[in-house]
């Protein structure tokens, strides 16, 4: 027996919303993992991004580092502060530099996604695992390339509706 065009489109319709459920609660899992593992090391999710960004070596931009994590400069900055009141970075101007103690605690983050990951990967073979960091990777670019091209229509709504509110000229 053969499906209806509209049954098979239910169908993958049905099997998108599964798709993006189980993905969610992934994420949603993953997420309370990671910061169970980071509370180990005195952290929260996000400031091990905010660690991560920062040369071992040399002070760090703030600017440079906002483009990289993708957030705004002040919010970058907030994140800073908050590092800094626990010593583990120093700020001059728009310079962070890593402490002594902040150093040792970036270290210990490769650590906890080692932790993370055998969490995560448990008892599957490492066939298994191989599969699905493939086909993660490919569900990552669908994810970007969507966000990509709803944020540009975003962008565009946002401008075409601030020229049709805009004063009119004299």
């Amino acid at each position: 027996m053969s499906l209806s065009v509209l049954e098979a489109t239910r169908t993958d319709d049905d099997e998108k919303e599964a798709l993006a459920a189980s993905m969610i609660e992934v994420s949603k899992l993953t997420r309370d993992l990671l910061a169970m593992h980071l509370a180990t090391i005195a952290l929260s999710p996000g400031e091990d991004d905010y660690l991560l960004a920062l040369s071992t070596r040399e002070p760090t931009d703030l600017i440079e580092v906002a483009e990289e994590l993708d957030v705004r400069r002040l919010v970058a900055a907030k994140a800073y502060e908050r590092l800094s009141v626990r010593n583990l970075v120093e700020i001059d101007g728009c310079k962070i530099t890593l402490t002594d103690s902040g150093n040792a605690t970036r270290s210990m983050i490769s650590t906890v996604y080692r932790m993370v990951g055998e969490d995560i990967a448990g008892k599957l073979s490492t066939n298994t695992i191989e599969v699905v960091k493939g086909t993660l990777a490919e569900v990552k670019r669908n994810m970007k390339r969507a966000l990509r091209q709803k944020s540009q229509g975003i962008k565009s709504v946002g401008k075409k509706a601030s020229q049709k509110v805009s004063p009119m000229r004299d």
